[in-house]
């Protein structure tokens, strides 16, 4: 029952979380642009801009608009874009590409892991050796180099050069390599430095010690008891890393000209789609907020001295 409390207080508190942040794009989004001007030819009249106005109900108080938003977004409705044709819902197009940026993130942040977790492990072990330092020059690496410029040196040698990967686009794995290595670069030094101070930390402890002068394999020793305990702290990092993964992918989406809802942000943004940007917003918000809600979850399936209401 404990549990189911502690389940229900964190599913409220990130609906909150997203509403806030919903309600920030509204007020924000109102406050820059006039979309009516770009619906319209160069030339159009006063009364024309008007009555576009009219009817998009950009004429209304902003309270009223605010209200009338939080009506529709209750029934399910989350607006329909002013740019597409023929005024398609603004969740359809956001489909797929969220789609595409949430496989983006999980790409990103498997190739974090990949290289992450095991150089963690080995510069943990090797403290002081020719391997933790390259480790640590890899992390610092990581975490200094821009992640655009990567992804621009990786397209200019791994394809345009050598050939071995498109320059761009979705279509096939391919095209997921460069852009989830680009983007999981930044995050992999992150993990590799809490995963070997973790590890570091854990191998220094008494059940170690004991766990070894029971003659148990330094493997078992390791996978079973140290990198178990190690793991809590570098299990709350995914959940931040995969939030800002999803979140933060904008950047690589457009190097690598990456059809996923950064992107899609971007382009409403630059032309005023307030419905467009704002169910973009909603997606990203609640997807990160379900991450962090689902980190919070497994860290009693990670370490059963955990209990739901000391957490």
């Amino acid at each position: 029952m404990q549990f189911w409390h502690y389940l229900a207080i964190r599913l409220i508190q990130a609906f909150f979380v997203v509403f806030l942040v919903v309600t920030i794009v509204f007020f924000v989004s109102r406050t820059v642009g006039n979309p009516e001007v770009g619906l319209l030819p160069f030339d159009a009249s006063g009364a024309d801009l008007e009555r576009v106005k009219e009817n998009l109900g950009l004429n209304d108080p902003l309270l009223v608009q605010y209200g009338n938003f939080l009506w529709d977004l209750a029934q399910g409705d989350f607006g329909t874009s002013w740019r597409a044709a023929g005024g398609a819902p603004a969740i359809d197009a956001i489909g797929s590409r969220a789609l595409n940026t949430f496989k983006l993130g999980v790409a990103g942040l498997v190739v974090a892991i990949a290289l992450a977790v095991p150089l963690g492990i080995l510069a943990a072990l090797k403290q002081g050796t020719a391997i933790d330092w390259l480790a640590r020059v890899l992390a610092v690496i990581g975490q200094a180099v821009p992640g655009f410029w990567l992804g621009l040196m990786m397209i200019f040698f791994f394809a345009v050069e050598l050939g071995w990967f498109p320059t761009g686009g979705a279509d096939g794995w391919r095209a997921l390599v460069l852009p989830a290595i680009a983007l999981g670069m930044l995050e992999m030094a992150a993990i590799m430095r809490l995963t070997r101070s973790g590890m570091i930390e854990v191998l220094d402890t008494d059940f170690i010690r004991t766990a070894r002068a029971k003659g148990l394999s330094e493997r078992v020793v390791i996978t079973r008891h140290a990198l178990r305990n190690a793991l809590l702290p570098v299990v709350t990092m995914l959940g931040l890393s995969l939030g800002r993964l999803i979140g933060g992918s904008v950047i690589i989406e457009i190097v690598f000209a990456w059809p996923g809802i950064g992107r899609l942000i971007i382009d409403s943004i630059v032309q005023s789609d307030y419905p467009m940007v704002q169910a973009s917003i909603i997606v990203l918000a609640a997807s990160i907020a379900l991450t962090n809600l689902l980190v919070d979850v497994s860290y009693r399936l990670i370490d059963p001295r955990i209990r739901a209401g000391a957490a």
